[in-house]
């Protein structure tokens, strides 16, 4: 299940104009703090066409950040949409203050070079996912967008409507849609191949390279010289009626295609695991050049069009990285981008202040209450799809567990300098260590079961759960040894050392979370009908929402260490929400946080038991002391 959350206006992959401020009452707690780490999955990158120290970012989950110094320092803008995911960024070059926004909810637009957004998507496309945008080279408000399952879509009058373009690409996915300067579009279509319209989209003829499109480049000079990413690595010098591989023995699948636009020949390669490649002689030879790229997972590509040899690579675990000399050196410059996914929260337990981040991107180590963050990526765990579970030995904070929802477990005995991967390889939603014996170790997949290791992950074994799509594991602590896991078939009690459960209740409920406190009660968060509570482990619940907003989806959930009447809740996209009384009522705190963003965790540091920390779906952690 990987953690996707429903929010109050559709799947937590969507993005929204910001509606009018909801009337709450406010809990009078300090602002949260944006602590980072820095970095995201870029999705797009854009280049002002004659001021290259101005670049746009869109990221997955994390919305729009541009800078305006080079990338020393971004910032997020859009306001008027939530930051979410952007899957394409197109700047007019005829009128550069007008950009475009390819997002999981239709088709955004500025007017005044990012600084403000509104909705472009007509009647027609704000539910389509748009992953492609084309502007017209000389006439910025002719717009083509690319949606999966419903084709291409055209405007003429800058996205105030849209016309659906009846033909041969109508139910297709358009997973990659460009111009080049003439004014033909090409179109990736599906793992069908790329195809070419000579008329703005009426009608569409196929070039072959069988496969996923990733990236459509264009020559310098001559428009019928075209390299190609579709399975492997192409040329075409004649506008695309033939075609010749290009990929050689290049290491690493190819991603990332992009062509100096001044200098003739001059083609730039990014690839899955072989970093980047450069060519100046029309791809028949290449150089690496990797100096200075920590991370070799080069997924996007942009070259400033009016200073060539700069060029911005987007990469898997390391973010952006920005080259001034064609590749000759690199840096990464994330200074400002949190647009980090955060799926776990974990703590050292004996200093205050120093946690661990499991994100989309990899793992990071926090130290001083997050105003520091060390990147974990160079390990297996991250080359995939991230950390989604981390926990720490609380007899040896250098004992780490980590788990990915694609790559399985992994575990470090030196604080992450060195990772050995575990014998369970499924996908990973959460890993638990038993309080009183932290060697038994637990693991949830959403997709295989529940999994114990009772000799600190050397071998595991199955307990239950294996067709019942579990999300979560906790323990009570008022009952040494007893476990809970919730379910698609609701709530289930265990022991630590069992393999046998007792149905709990809740089987009409989608639970998100469960949480005891020290004296026995237990919350469970759900989807849609906000918190339940139970005072007597679980044989009977009662709903306590009010005060919460009437979408109820509780994301996450903490309670107060030192007091445990004081709640705290993740409502679905609104926010957290306080409770100074065991949940008879809710209070609004979420002041300081990104708007609209998901929270995903809450977790308060063992050591520093005043700080409550919180982990977004777009936009890093954040931290507060909530006080009494």
């Amino acid at each position: 299940m990987n953690d996707i959350r429903k929010t109050c206006v559709g799947w937590s992959l969507a993005l929204v104009v910001l509606a009018a401020p909801v009337l709450v009452r406010a809990d009078q707690t300090p602002p949260w703090k944006s602590l980072g780490p820095d970095g995201g999955l870029a999705a797009a990158v854009a280049v002002h066409p004659t001021t290259p120290s101005t670049v746009f970012c869109g990221l997955y989950y994390g919305g729009v950040y541009r800078t305006t110094n080079g990338a020393s320092s971004w910032q997020p803008v859009g306001r008027g949409v939530i930051n979410m995911d952007v899957f394409s960024l197109f700047i007019s070059t005829k009128s550069p203050e007008t950009i475009y926004a390819g997002t999981a909810k239709g088709v955004y637009k500025s007017g005044n070079g990012g600084t403000t957004w509104i909705s472009a998507s007509g009647d027609l496309l704000k539910e389509r996912v748009v992953w492609g945008i084309a502007v017209h080279p000389t006439s910025p408000n002719i717009v083509w967008a690319g949606t999966t399952g419903y084709g291409i879509y055209k405007s003429a009058n800058g996205g105030t409507s849209w016309k659906w373009l009846s033909n041969s690409l109508s139910t297709k996915d358009i997973w990659l849609l460009t111009i080049d300067k003439n004014g033909i579009l090409y179109a990736g279509v599906g793992d069908e191949g790329l195809y070419k319209s000579k008329n703005g989209g009426a009608s569409w003829t196929f070039l072959g390279k069988e496969g996923y499109v990733r990236a459509v480049a264009f020559d310098a000079v001559d428009p019928h010289i075209i390299y190609l990413i579709a399975g492997a690595t192409w040329k075409s010098t004649d506008g695309g009626a033939t075609w010749t591989d290009l990929s050689g023995s290049l290491p690493g699948a190819p991603m990332a295609l992009a062509a100096d636009p001044r200098t003739s020949g001059t083609v730039y390669l990014g690839t899955s695991s072989g970093g980047f490649y450069k060519s100046s002689d029309g791809a028949a030879t290449w150089t690496v050049l990797n100096t200075g790229l920590t991370d070799l997972q080069v997924r996007q590509l942009a070259v400033a069009p009016s200073l060539p040899a700069t060029v911005f690579a987007g990469t898997l675990a390391g973010g952006l990285f920005k080259t001034r000399n064609g590749g000759g050196q690199w840096a990464a410059v994330n200074k400002g981008i949190r647009a980090t996914r955060v799926k776990g929260i974990a703590f050292d337990g004996k200093t205050a202040g120093l946690l661990y981040a499991g994100t989309d991107v990899g793992l990071f180590k926090g130290t001083g209450g997050g105003s520091a963050w060390k990147s974990l990526n160079k390990t297996p765990f991250n080359r995939e799809a991230g950390c989604d579970g981390v926990v720490i030995d609380p007899r040896n904070s250098k004992v780490i567990y980590a788990g990915s929802y694609y790559q399985g477990m992994f575990k470090t005995t030196d604080g992450g300098a060195a990772w050995t991967k575990l014998n369970l390889s499924v996908r990973v939603e959460s890993v638990v260590l038993d309080p009183s014996n932290p060697d038994r170790v637990f693991v949830v997949s959403y997709w295989s079961g529940v999994f114990r290791s009772s000799n600190a992950g050397q071998t595991w074994t199955l307990i239950g759960f294996g067709s019942k799509s579990p999300s979560g594991l906790v323990f009570d602590p008022s009952q040494p040894g007893a476990v809970y896991v919730w379910a698609s078939n609701g709530l289930w009690r265990g022991t630590a050392t069992g393999s046998s459960w007792n149905y709990v209740g809740l089987k009409n409920y989608s639970i998100y979370n469960v949480t005891f406190d020290r004296d026995g009660a237990v919350y469970a968060g759900t989807g849609g009908s906000g918190v339940l509570k139970s005072v007597n482990h679980g044989t009977s619940w009662t709903e306590v929402n009010n005060g919460l907003p009437s979408c109820r989806y509780i994301n996450a959930f903490a309670i107060d260490p030192q007091n445990s009447l004081n709640l705290y809740a993740g409502v679905s996209d609104l926010g957290i929400y306080r409770s100074k009384n065991g949940g008879q009522s809710w209070t609004f705190m979420g002041t300081g946080l990104c708007p609209n963003d998901l929270i995903l965790k809450l977790a308060f540091d063992p050591v520093d038991k005043v700080t409550l920390y919180a982990g977004s779906q777009g936009a890093g952690v954040y931290k507060v002391k909530p006080g009494s």
